[in-house]
Parts: C-alpha cells; sequence; structure tokens
C-alpha cells in the first residue's frame, strides 16, 4: 500500500521567506544603485583630472610674431600618470589643421564654438579613450583654437572593478549577517508556539483526555485569537464527548429493561406452560416489551442517521404537500384506532422547498407518533400548511408541554412527568430537532389559538 505524503508549509520557512526575499530585493537595488554611483563618481574623479591638465595646456596658448605658441608643462601630462600607465594623446587644432599633437587624434567640429570644457568616448588606434576638448580664443586670431587631451581607461576600468568588487562583497557580508539575525529572531519568535505544541502533545499522550483550556498568559497576542478558538473547540468536543456517554448510558438503560422483562416471562413460560391464563399474559407482557425494543432501535437507528455529518452538499428540492400527505396516510389509520380526527389543511396542490422528502417525512412521522401517541382519546390533529413561505404546523389539543419545559423536552430521553407512565422512550423530539438541523430547518413548540393541547411549527427554506 502506498502513501501519498503531503509537504505542508512551514510558518518558520515562511516567515524567513517572507523575511529575506525583501531583503535580497532591497539589497539588490542597492547594489545596482550603487554600482551606478561608483562608475559616477570614477568617471568624475577622471574627468576632473583630465580636464585639469587640458586646462594647463590651454593656459599656454598665445600668439607671437604671427605663429602661434605653446610652452606644454610637464605638469600637464604628468598629473595624468598612474599606476595602470595609461598612454595619454593631445592635439592642438587651428581651422581644422593639427598644430602640434597627434593627428589621428580627431576633433569634434561642434566644438568650434566657445563653450566649457566637453568629454566623449573615442577610440585610437582601437583602443578607447576618454577625451576631453575645448575651444579657447586666442587675441590676434579670428577663430577658436581646439585643444584636445585623451587618455586610455584602463585604469577607470581597475579603479571601479575594485570599488565594485568591495561593494558586492559588503553586500553579501550584510544578507549573512542580516539572514542569520533574522532566523534566530524567527526560531525565537515561534518559541511560544513550540511551547504550545509541547503542552498538547503531553495531554496526548495521557491516559485520560483532558479538555481543559489551554493557558494564555504565555501565548503571544497575535496567537491568542487561534487558541481561544481552539480553546472553544475542546469546550465543543468536551460536550460531545458528554453527551455521548450520557446517550450511551440511557441508551442501555433503556435497552435493559425490556430485555430484562423478556427474559423473565420466558423463564415463567417454560416453568408454568400449561397454565393458560397466565401463558397468555406472559405472552402479553412479552409483545409489548419486545414492540419497546423494536420501536427503541429504530428511533436510535433514526437519531444516528439524522446526526450523521452532511457531505456539504446542495439540499435538493421536494414538494412539501405531498411529503405532508404521504405521512398523514400513514398515522390515520392510528389516529382512527383512538377515535381522534386527523385533518390536513392547505390551499397548495404543491409548495417546492429545499432539503430532503425522506428526512422531512420522518420528521413530520415523529411529530404525528407523539401527536396520537399522547393525544387525548377522540382529540383532533391538524396539519396545516398555512402559506406559501414553507410553514409546517402540526397541532393536537392533548394536555400540551408547559412553557418552561419546551426546551427540555428536545433533550434525549427526557419525559415528561405525566408521560412517564406511557410507551415511549423520549427519543421523537430530539429526531426531530437533528433532523431540522440537518435540513436547515427549524422548530419551535407554541400554544395552540385555543389555548389547549400544542402546536409543533417547522420552518423549512424555500428555493
Amino acid at each position: 500500500m502506498m502513501r501519498t505524503r503531503t509537504h505542508a508549509s512551514s510558518i518558520k520557512k515562511r516567515l524567513l521567506w517572507t523575511l529575506l526575499a525583501p531583503l535580497c530585493v532591497i539589497l539588490l537595488v542597492l547594489g545596482l544603485s550603487g554600482a551606478w554611483l561608483v562608475q559616477r563618481n570614477v568617471e568624475n574623479s577622471s574627468d576632473r583630472v583630465l580636464s585639469g591638465s587640458l586646462q594647463a595646456i590651454g593656459e599656454t596658448l598665445a600668439m607671437q610674431e604671427g605663429y602661434i605658441t605653446l610652452d606644454l608643462p610637464p605638469s600637464a601630462l604628468g598629473m595624468l600618470e598612474n599606476v595602470d600607465r595609461d598612454n595619454v594623446y593631445y592635439s592642438v587644432i587651428y581651422r581644422g589643421k593639427v598644430i602640434t599633437g597627434y593627428p589621428e587624434l580627431e576633433a569634434d567640429q561642434s566644438t568650434n564654438s566657445l563653450e566649457s570644457i566637453r568629454f566623449r568616448d573615442g577610440f585610437f588606434h582601437g583602443v578607447p579613450i576618454r577625451i576631453a576638448m575645448e575651444a579657447k580664443l586666442v587675441p590676434q586670431l579670428d577663430s577658436p583654437i581646439i585643444v584636445q587631451v585623451a587618455e586610455t581607461t584602463k585604469n577607470r576600468r581597475a579603479v571601479a572593478h575594485r570599488m565594485m568588487i568591495y561593494l558586492m562583497t559588503s553586500e553579501l557580508f550584510l544578507l549573512l549577517v542580516i539572514a542569520s539575525l533574522i532566523f534566530f529572531a524567527v526560531d525565537w519568535g515561534l518559541r511560544p508556539l513550540a511551547a504550545l505544541r509541547r503542552t498538547v502533545e503531553a495531554r496526548i499522550a495521557q491516559p485520560e483526555l483532558d479538555f481543559a483550556s489551554l493557558p494564555l498568559k504565555d501565548v503571544p497576542q497575535d496567537v491568542q485569537p487561534f487558541v481561544s478558538a481552539f480553546n472553544t473547540l475542546l469546550r465543543h468536543v468536551e460536550a460531545t464527548f458528554d453527551t455521548l456517554r450520557r446517550f450511551t448510558s440511557d441508551a442501555s438503560h433503556q435497552l435493559r429493561a425490556p430485555l430484562a422483562v423478556v427474559r423473565t416471562h420466558v423463564e415463567l413460560l417454560e416453568r408454568r406452560a400449561k397454565a393458560s391464563p397466565e401463558v397468555q399474559t406472559s405472552l402479553g407482557d412479552i409483545s409489548q416489551a419486545v414492540k419497546a425494543l423494536q420501536r427503541l432501535i429504530v428511533q436510535l437507528i433514526s437519531l444516528a442517521k439524522a446526526e450523521r455529518p452532511s457531505d456539504g452538499g446542495a439540499l435538493e428540492t421536494f414538494d412539501l404537500v405531498e411529503c405532508t400527505a404521504a405521512a398523514s396516510r400513514a398515522y390515520a389509520a392510528r389516529a382512527f384506532d383512538r377515535g381522534m380526527e386527523l385533518s390536513f389543511e392547505t390551499d397548495r396542490e404543491r409548495l417546492p422547498v429545499c432539503g430532503s422528502a425522506v428526512l422531512a417525512g420522518e420528521m413530520i412521522a415523529n411529530l404525528l407518533d407523539n401527536c396520537v401517541r399522547y393525544g387525548r382519546d377522540g382529540g383532533h390533529i391538524v396539519i396545516r400548511i398555512p402559506d406559501a413561505q414553507g410553514r409546517l404546523e402540526i397541532e393536537d389539543d392533548g394536555p400540551g408541554v408547559p412553557a418552561e419545559q419546551r426546551e427540555r423536552v428536545f433533550e434525549r430521553f427526557y419525559r415528561l412527568p405525566h408521560n412517564s407512565d406511557s410507551e415511549g422512550s423520549g427519543l421523537g423530539l430530539s429526531i426531530v430537532q437533528a433532523l431540522g438541523k440537518r435540513l436547515g430547518a427549524t422548530i419551535a413548540l407554541e400554544t395552540p389559538a385555543s389555548g389547549r393541547g400544542l402546536k409543533a411549527v417547522i420552518q423549512f427554506q424555500c428555493p
């Protein structure tokens, strides 16, 4: 036999993922923004050095004896030296002609107008370079002189790469530290739940089930609603167990009495089989006891069926008029035997309601059985469907039920004092109530308009 394992989610894992996922997103955003800032800072710092070299060259431009002169100071290009030994190039251009420098370092013609220093990227013999350009206006010249200084980008990339590595290492270390702290924090935060689990497991190990409420004083505030609901469930389970115990005890008592009568009279029959009057009396007692036992067993089975959990599906629809008429016909003969008049009053040929015709028929049958069994001889039983709202009334003119005991008569095996000598087990109304809950119907006991007897009102759900 193969077993399928269900992978239930863990609260601890959910909390860890809930906390770590946003943290990773935040660190990723910080890493991307940090990388952008690193790149910008490296570019700006290098560009400032490059612009300083450019300005140092431009300040030495002059016009002497009809010639453009340039006094290139050593510090102009020396400030660009670095550990990565980047190559430095420059050019001085007037009217598109290179006066000095590297002719391969072409000028951007859009820079002829006087403006601030501009930077651009380019290539020099296939090697990427960063170029700084400035248009300088020299006296006695009608056009500006374009000065360019270029530097290979090896040092820039190396500095940015090192800073990126430092940034990533710092973020990974920060992630590990925070993840470790979160792990221990979540574990510490869930300790009350672990203690609560151990408390419940300790009760399971006990030979007798303990339905006492779980303590709330050490339970975190967020878990208290769950524990309170669990305590409520424990109380319901305890009440169910108590009801089951009482039901078992009462049912056993009710079953033992008829069986004892049967056994006693059987023994009497065996000793005095020839005494005809005694035999007849014994046979009568046996018959009554067997009938009582049979009725009790039938009612117990009905009660078990009524309290069986439903499948949770939608209720069916049945005709209340037809169901009630069928139950009335079944009890008409019994009512006639006791001289009772049974009538069914309705002005409708059909009334659809929600539920099960079989269970509703059992409800009506139990109510009619009570009317016939406990009603007065020669009395009246009226079954009435007064409107189209799913209301059913069953009324008799018997001794009735006192108002203060109308709730108790729905308890199992409870019998009114004036009915204790009559046949019955006290399960009829319990079965009716259980069937009503199963059908989603309500039942109430009222006093008839005549002021005598009892009226049972069942309210079914209409589709």
